[in-house]
């Protein structure tokens, strides 16, 4: 293998931090104790507003919980699915999701929105704050609360939070956090209405709206916010982009005001009311889809400069390290092959030189036993393709 390609891949490991391990307990560090009063504040806070309601409605807090979990678990994996690079250290994660569950909802946002609702009650009546505090309080103070998470996550861990792609993925599971927390809490109100006459159905009610909102929530707002504070403060492996990090963060306000004031907005009317929901869902997912194609090139960069080396020494193609760039190239790659088993070999490939390049992360580039592995898994790959594509020549001509 070339020297400076070598040293291309050295560079590339260090900027990205891929394979590093995340350690929680820093006791030097201020921030782990900030975040540690933050979250037991709001896990204190959680207690206090959801102990007195445990014994009459016990049930119902049982399934709101059970529910909220079996959310996030879906949610989680699906992330965890998108996550095509190397996948941020579980800790990390959970830590992320923590913030967002407890100091994010409880600690901050809770009070904060009463508070704005208060002022805007006493400063322009409580009319106009009935039909406009929720979209001009909630966006504010909610993702301020949420994208604070990831200035957190960037003081306990500088090296593991570096690229836009980073903040979009740390900030969903911030938002899961919250969105987890924010549906358990509209579950119990909704199980409590009526005196709790009826607790059964308004619980299904709450978490049937609550599931239908959820397509644009909160783990979309974070995702484009933190990105955006990636951007721009800038890092080592993410130069600083003003213009984009504005732009994401000012977007999920921008959508979620929507969202919270649709009613507002339509003066009632349901026609008009369906109109914006939809506009703002669109307009929601197209920001989404920006900031992923803005991020894309960064981490397709560093992809290639890894695995560079293995197109040298024979281990991958140059076709199959650019299809493990992207979704797009990935795509165009697998759709060139003749038949469906070539297809789904390339497929496996990809995926492959996807898992190679998280192995030479971990090892800093080394041919550690888990490398050797992975370069032996693509050679029996490819000679499968290449067998399946022989079988399917010789049946043609018979």
């Amino acid at each position: 293998m070339s020297a400076d390609l070598l040293e291309t891949r050295s560079q590339a490991l260090e900027a990205t931090a891929w394979g590093e391990k995340f350690r929680f307990i820093q006791p030097r560090n201020v921030v782990f104790w900030i975040y540690l009063w933050m979250c037991g504040v709001g896990v204190v806070k959680a207690w206090q507003m959801f102990a007195p309601y445990s014994g009459y409605f016990g049930q119902a807090l049982l399934v709101a919980g059970v529910v909220s979990v079996i959310s996030a678990a879906v949610w989680t994996w699906w992330f965890r699915h998108i996550d095509r690079y190397e996948r941020q250290p579980v800790g990390l994660v959970l830590t992320g999701f923590v913030w967002g569950a407890s100091a994010a909802t409880f600690t901050i946002a809770i009070s904060g929105n009463s508070a704005l609702g208060s002022l805007y009650s006493k400063l322009v009546g409580q009319v106009w704050a009935q039909d406009w505090q929720a979209g001009l309080s909630a966006p504010f103070v909610e993702e301020t609360a949420k994208g604070i998470g990831i200035v957190v996550l960037l003081a306990l861990a500088p090296r593991l939070v570096r690229t836009a792609t980073d903040g979009l993925l740390l900030g969903a599971f911030i938002g899961l956090g919250f969105q987890t927390s924010e549906d358990f809490l509209y579950s119990v109100v909704g199980a409590t209405q009526g005196f709790g006459a009826h607790q059964t159905d308004g619980l299904i009610g709450s978490i049937a709206l609550r599931t239908y909102s959820d397509i644009v929530s909160h783990p979309l707002f974070t995702a484009l916010f933190c990105a955006g504070v990636i951007y721009l403060i800038g890092t080592p492996a993410q130069p600083r982009r003003i213009g984009r990090g504005l732009a994401l963060i000012v977007a999920p306000i921008l959508i979620h005001g929507v969202w919270d004031s649709m009613l507002a907005l339509a003066g009632g009317n349901s026609s008009i009311v369906l109109v914006v929901m939809v506009g703002d869902i669109i307009f929601a997912l197209t920001a989404l889809w920006i900031a992923f194609v803005w991020a894309h090139p960064r981490e397709s960069h560093f992809v290639r400069d890894v695995l560079a080396p293995e197109i040298a020494s024979g281990v991958l193609t140059d076709d199959e390290v650019t299809a493990a760039g992207g979704w797009r190239q990935q795509r165009a790659y697998v759709r060139a092959a003749k038949t469906r088993a070539e297809r789904r070999q390339r497929r496996h490939v990809v995926r492959a030189a996807l898992d190679l390049c998280g192995d030479l992360a971990v090892s800093k580039g080394l041919d550690s036993p888990e490398v050797v592995e992975a370069r032996n898994e693509i050679t029996r790959l490819r000679h499968g393709i290449a067998a399946g594509s022989q079988s399917s020549v010789g049946a043609s001509s018979a």
